[in-house]
């Protein structure tokens, strides 16, 4: 018979629902589906993504390509720039590192003419937002003498080396004993211009100094800069 047949495949098609007695079979007898496992028919939940590691070492690769810039990762960029760090700043300047290098194009702040930074990030300017300065975003950068300058303005920075590049002041005393040991052993430079403004400065590192014990301060800051240029090495600074 036609009808019975179609009974039993509407009961197969029936999925967890129990099977309704067929009339037609023997005894009445109904047949159940295998239970259906709930878990397994609710997609499983993609694993949330793992926190960034704080950095624990130096970074020596670059972390931020935007704009075309190569800077080092954001948190130890926070770090970095909570406080002026002297040591950090020669090792991030060396010769060998791959850091983006900008020059300013005028005076800015504390910021001199020509003055050699460090690309930290760039800010680009949100869309559609209210214009801030000429509207070209701005850069956060790392200064020569360990501290960081936020928010330059983008038209005052360049690309492009001047023929005699500036710093700022590289400071003796803020170098660790390690560090200084290390310049004076390895540099007859720095070694001279240690010991020239000991004798100008009799210990004194700040205040009411005179006129050659600032230049013999100078003379050593730019004593030290040449160094790290050059490809001087260094003792590995502390991590911020």
């Amino acid at each position: 018979m036609r009808f019975p047949i179609a009974l039993l495949v509407l009961a197969a098609c029936g999925g967890s629902k129990a099977a309704q007695p067929d009339p037609a079979t023997p005894g009445g007898g109904a047949s159940t589906a295998p239970p259906v496992d709930a878990a397994a028919s609710v997609p499983a939940k993609a694993d949330a993504p793992a926190a960034q590691a704080p950095v624990t070492k130096l970074p020596t690769e670059c972390a931020d390509r935007s704009a075309d810039l190569c800077a080092p990762p954001g948190d130890f960029v926070e770090r970095l720039c909570a406080k002026p760090h002297q040591d950090v700043a020669l090792f991030l300047f060396g010769k060998t590192t791959p850091f983006t290098r900008l020059y300013l194009r005028g005076k800015m702040d504390e910021l001199g003419f020509d003055e050699e930074v460090l690309a930290l990030r760039f800010h680009a300017q949100p869309k559609g937002g209210i214009q801030v300065g000429s509207g070209a975003g701005s850069y956060d950068v790392l200064r020569w003498d360990g501290s960081c300058s936020r928010a330059v303005d983008a038209d005052m920075i360049t690309k492009s080396r001047p023929p005699r590049p500036k710093t700022a002041r590289v400071l003796w005393h803020r170098l660790d004993d390690r560090t200084q040991t290390a310049l004076i052993t390895s540099s007859d430079a720095v070694k001279q211009a240690h010991s020239k403004r000991g004798k100008e400065c009799k210990g004194a590192m700040s205040g009411d100094v005179s006129a050659a014990c600032e230049k013999a301060d100078a003379t050593l800051g730019s004593a030290l800069v040449e160094y790290v240029r050059s490809g001087g090495s260094l003792p590995d600074p502390s991590v911020p």
